[in-house]
Formats: structure tokens, C-alpha cells, sequence
């Protein structure tokens, strides 16, 4: 499969932990959004340990933290920082409503009837204790929706989601009073508290690079605000997340490039400029690139001409190398002064061939966006789109 490419490994913790998940997802969950994000809630929490899976190594790797960022930003915030994020980790911090995920632990006590008890079918004295695992989320299907769109993205370890969780506590107590059949059952519902897994606060206080949206500028990030925010990225904003995620991971190699490019670009931005000179400069980027992807394009419409041209050859080539097959060394003579030599056209056209492959070009940065912007001229995202759920796999 597209997302399987070797090499597309940005993060190999991440990777590790969400194809696992992806591989246990059935057909049938996949078409319920909502049960996705149910199960990624699941998968990610180690019922044991009460903690995150694999949780110190998740805690020495290196991430781009999404603060600030609204149930409606994921697609968009995630086409764009990824573009220079080396992973991205996106979590709602607590925010909206909470979600059951499962039971995670059951506890019954009963006191021994005696025989008199038994025999006129008093019902048991005792107490059942449950412990509930809850998520908390906005919009679980909207979640799940977008797990679902990127999961190229997130088998390559280039960007995950961190669930916020809580454990609720219930005890249900069963007895009677004076008639057995005056049974009494009282439910007492325990205190839910916070689970010990790390927030995103956390991953963001040990270092870790800051992505925001403009609204918070108490946690800037200079490099990043500005593909987020200012940057005009028309390859990317008409492409739906889905295909963006499909390309990335297809073209890694190019991907990376051009990603390591847009980092040298911002990262030449002098941050003492004012709005307008910030402006300026970034228009200025937006400008080299497009001149690239134009670049791009005349290259790739050079090689289709050339190859062309080399297919036809190569059929006249092989016509020849088979008359001579058949016919002996006589008609070589006659053949050469007609199309070149049965050698030259043959090997020439398949030299040609190889030497002008849209293969050379792929680990060049500009052929990932030069794929990214083919997609969009091809498919033109409307409106409706972008929040079309993932298709049916």
C-alpha cells in the first residue's frame, strides 16, 4: 500500500504505535467515524498502567505542539504545519464534552447467604465497584474523520492525536431490609478524576516547538505562525486532507526537501520587522514558489515531449531489430539508411527513455508541490468537501 513506502518513517515511535492501530481497525469500524475515535481512545491507553502506551518513549521524542487549536482547525492547521513540522502533535486538552471509551476494571464483593437466606431466595448482600475510562472531546466523529483522512500521515509518524482522559469511579450496593422482598439497591456514583497521562501542556513545557494560531500570542512560534496563518499556500488549501495526506507520504523524499526549504525561507525571516515588512517578505516566498512550481511544470512537460518521442522510436527500433531477426544481416544496409540502424533506434530510444524518467525528478523539492497543485487542478475542492467524512475503504 501508498502508505507502507519505505523510508516514510518521520517518527518511528508514532509510526510503530498507529499502524498498529490502523491494522486492528475492521471494515466495519472504519464506516462509523465515531466508533474510530472510540477505538483510537482504546488503543492508545494502557488499561494496566493507567498511563499512556509506550509512554517514555513518546516522552524523548521530539514534536511541533498544537496549542490553542479548535475542533474546526485540524484539517487545515495540519496540511499547513506539517509542511514544516517534523511531527505534529494535535490533542483538545480537555476540551468538550466527555466520551465513554470502556470499562476498565470491575470489582465484586458479596457477603456468604446462609441456608435460611437461600432457601426463601433472599437476594445477596454486596457491592459491585466499576471503573469507566471517559475521553474528552468536542466532536468525536469529527475526530474520527480526520484520523481517518490521515492516516498516511500518521502510519509515516508524521503527526498523531493525544486523547485527554478521566476515570469515574461507581459503587452499586444490594441488600434488604426486614422482608426479603423489601431489596434495597443504591448506587453511589465515586469521584471522576483526571487520569495521570501526560497533557499537551506537558509535551509542550520539555522544550518542544510551539505551533498556534494567531490568537495566542503568548506561545508564538516563528517558525510556524507564518504557514499557518499568512503564507498564501494555494496548493494545499484546494486540495482535501485526504489526498494531501495520500501525496506527502507518496512522494516523501520530495516532500522532505521542499520542507527543508520552506524552513530555510522562514527561518531568514528577521523577526524585528514590522507587519507590513513581515508581509513583504513572505509574499516574496510565496512568489519564489510559485516561479518553482512553474519550473516544475515546464520540466515535467519537457520529459512527456521527449518521451513521446522516444516510444516512437522504440517501436520503430524493435520493428527492426526483428526484421533483421528474420531476414539475416542482408537488409541491414538498407534498413540503416532508413531509420538509423536497427542498434541505434532500438538502444537510443530506451537511453532516451531512461535518461529524461519524471524518476530523476522526484526527490526534487518542487515535485511534491508540483503533485499537490496537480491534484488541485484535477479536483478542485468545493466547499462541501472539506467536510465530506473520509471515503469508505
Amino acid at each position: 500500500m501508498w502508505w507502507r513506502t519505505r523510508g516514510a518513517v518521520e517518527n518511528a515511535v508514532v509510526a510503530a504505535q498507529m499502524r498498529t492501530f490502523f491494522k486492528g481497525l475492521s471494515a466495519e469500524t472504519r464506516k462509523a467515524p465515531r466508533l474510530v475515535a472510540q477505538e483510537y481512545g482504546k488503543h492508545l491507553f494502557h488499561r494496566r498502567r493507567r498511563r499512556l502506551v509506550d509512554e517514555k518513549r513518546f516522552a524523548a521524542s521530539r514534536f511541533h505542539v498544537g496549542i490553542g487549536v479548535g475542533a474546526d482547525d485540524f484539517a487545515d492547521l495540519t496540511k499547513r504545519a506539517v509542511l514544516v513540522s517534523d511531527t505534529l502533535l494535535l490533542s483538545h486538552n480537555g476540551a468538550g464534552e466527555r466520551h465513554h471509551v470502556r470499562q476498565i476494571a470491575r470489582d465484586s464483593s458479596y457477603i456468604p447467604q446462609t441456608e435460611e437466606q437461600e432457601r426463601t431466595n433472599v437476594l445477596p448482600t454486596g457491592s459491585d465497584t466499576t471503573e469507566d475510562l471517559w475521553m474528552h472531546c468536542p466532536d468525536p466523529e469529527r475526530l474520527g474523520r480526520w484520523l481517518l483522512q490521515t492516516e498516511p500521515l500518521l502510519r509515516a509518524g508524521c503527526a498523531w492525536y493525544l486523547p485527554t482522559y478521566s476515570v469515574s469511579r461507581q459503587t452499586t450496593n444490594y441488600g434488604y431490609v426486614g422482608d426479603p422482598i423489601d431489596a434495597v439497591y443504591e448506587g453511589l456514583d465515586g469521584p471522576t478524576t483526571d487520569s495521570d497521562v501526560p497533557s499537551l501542556l506537558d509535551f509542550a513545557a520539555t522544550g518542544r516547538r510551539v505551533v498556534a494560531q494567531s490568537h495566542t500570542p503568548a506561545v508564538l512560534s516563528q517558525l510556524v505562525i507564518p504557514v499557518i496563518e499568512e503564507l498564501e499556500l494555494p496548493f494545499i488549501d484546494g486540495v482535501s486532507l485526504e489526498d494531501f495526506s495520500k501525496i506527502t507520504v507518496g512522494e516523501f523524499d520530495a516532500y522532505r526537501a521542499h520542507r527543508l526549504w520552506l524552513r530555510m525561507e522562514l527561518a531568514g525571516l528577521d523577526s524585528a520587522l514590522d507587519a507590513e515588512g513581515r508581509q513583504k517578505e513572505l509574499m516574496k516566498i510565496g512568489f519564489r514558489m510559485q516561479d518553482s512550481v512553474r519550473g516544475m511544470r515546464a520540466q515535467m512537460n519537457q520529459i512527456r515531449r521527449k518521451q513521446a518521442v522516444a516510444v516512437t522510436g522504440a517501436v520503430v527500433g524493435t520493428v527492426t531489430a526483428s526484421l533483421v531477426a528474420v531476414y539475416g544481416p542482408a537488409l541491414q544496409s538498407a534498413l540503416t539508411a532508413v531509420v538509423g540502424g536497427a542498434a541505434g533506434g532500438l538502444w537510443g530510444a530506451f537511453q532516451a527513455g531512461a535518461d529524461n524518467s519524471p524518476r530523476t525528478l522526484r526527490e526534487n523539492a518542487w515535485y511534491y508541490v508540483w503533485t499537490l497543485s496537480r491534484t488541485v487542478d484535477r479536483n478542485p475542492l468545493t466547499p462541501d468537501d472539506r467536510e465530506a467524512p473520509a471515503r469508505r475503504r
